[in-house]
């Protein structure tokens, strides 16, 4: 599942909550039995299923994408809408991903998107290497 043209920033509390209510604890009595067939946690099942389309992802949320889920995080730009980053994408991005790891990097603005959409990353590069975005742009 692809929850698109969204933020990020609810998902760390929300697995955390829904772990907690998958805990045996009194908060979860009233919810009945739905843990005994689950062979995972919640929050296991989100990172193995649910991916997110960051629409112009601020600095706070990059900041916690390991808490995000940085195999879930597919950045976009929300182009054409008016609330998305255009006609200031780069500034956005740079302001957002500047000292980045570079792996951490290409998972969220390409690679995980390509893998979860099943496209051809090879038949890509020539356009990823006329239009962008430039990863020295983001070195602190």
């Amino acid at each position: 599942m692809a929850v698109t043209e969204s933020t990020t920033i609810w998902v760390p509390e929300m697995l955390a909550l829904l772990d907690f209510r998958y805990e045996d604890t009194p908060y979860s009595a009233k919810l009945g039995d739905y843990t005994s067939h689950l062979s995972m946690k919640p929050s296991d099942y989100f990172r193995r299923n649910v991916c997110l389309g960051a629409s112009c992802m601020p600095r706070r949320e990059v900041e916690r994408r390991h808490e995000i889920g940085l195999g879930n995080i597919m950045w976009g730009s929300d182009y054409p809408h008016p609330e998305g980053s255009w006609p200031e994408t780069a500034k956005q991005m740079r302001d957002s991903f500047h000292g980045v790891p570079e792996h951490e990097l290409g998972a969220m603005l390409g690679a995980n998107a390509a893998r979860v959409y099943g496209f051809d990353v090879g038949k890509l590069a020539p356009l990823v290497a006329r239009i962008g975005p430039v990863k020295s742009a983001f070195r602190a």
